[in-house]
């Protein structure tokens, strides 16, 4: 017998996306021939599509740093034009003024690395863990065998 395929019913997971653990931008969205050229892009980005206007921004990252940011300052930060590259206190602390870690991980993408949310660290280090303890019973194993040959 022949089972038909229920039409009635919606499948609730069928456009089911389930949210990037790490954010970045569209790689062509930063794409440039330098990563202080990507850089500047994803500073440019992240001050355009903030909740905050730059000169909001300034003030939180002078009052986060306790040293003053200028709205002009992040103007040069965001030009490709200017050879001014944020510094990594200034673009830590517009991370966490504009909760948008995306301009990290484009500085950090050439060195394999990424920002991951503080929350996941327990799981990464289970997950560590666990890679500690398969790869300790293979060696086990392998010593055990090694033993039991030369018997």
């Amino acid at each position: 017998m022949v089972k038909r395929r229920d039409t009635a019913t919606s499948d609730l997971f069928r456009d089911y996306q389930p949210a990037p653990v790490v954010e970045r931008f569209d790689a062509g969205a930063v794409q440039a021939w330098s990563l202080a050229g990507r850089l500047s892009k994803a500073v440019s980005l992240t001050l355009n599509e903030a909740d905050m206007s730059r000169a909001e921004i300034a003030k939180a990252m002078s009052e986060h740093l306790k040293d003053e940011v200028s709205k002009a300052t992040l103007d040069a930060y965001a030009s490709q034009a200017k050879e001014h590259s944020i510094s990594a206190l200034r673009l830590a602390a517009l991370a966490a003024v504009t909760r948008d870690v995306r301009a990290l991980n484009t500085l950090l993408e050439d060195a394999g690395m990424i920002v991951v949310p503080k929350k996941y660290e327990a799981l990464i280090m289970r997950e560590m863990a666990d890679e500690a303890i398969e790869r300790a019973t293979r060696d086990r194993q392998a010593f055990d065998a090694q033993w039991k040959a030369k018997r």
